[in-house]
């Protein structure tokens, strides 16, 4: 599964906001439905989507995930 982009997100918001159906976003960006959902339903605190406030949560996410450990010999 690859992340959203920014104008993925950007899309979602004004969709969203102007009263489209999740299956029609999800359908318009190839994407399934339920990630569609999760992502709006990400930031419940104002009921309202943010592309750019979902964006630098995934980006701060990302910068603070830890690194894979390596299956070496002497682990």
């Amino acid at each position: 599964m690859s992340h959203l982009t920014f104008d993925q997100r950007y899309t979602i918001a004004v969709m969203y906001q102007n009263g489209k159906k999740k299956a029609a976003i999800s359908a318009l960006l190839g994407r399934d439905k339920s990630m569609i959902s999760r992502e709006i339903n990400c930031d419940k605190r104002n009921g309202k989507y943010q592309a750019d406030l979902a964006q630098r949560k995934c980006e701060k996410r990302q910068r603070e995930k830890p690194e894979k450990i390596k299956l070496t010999a002497v682990l």
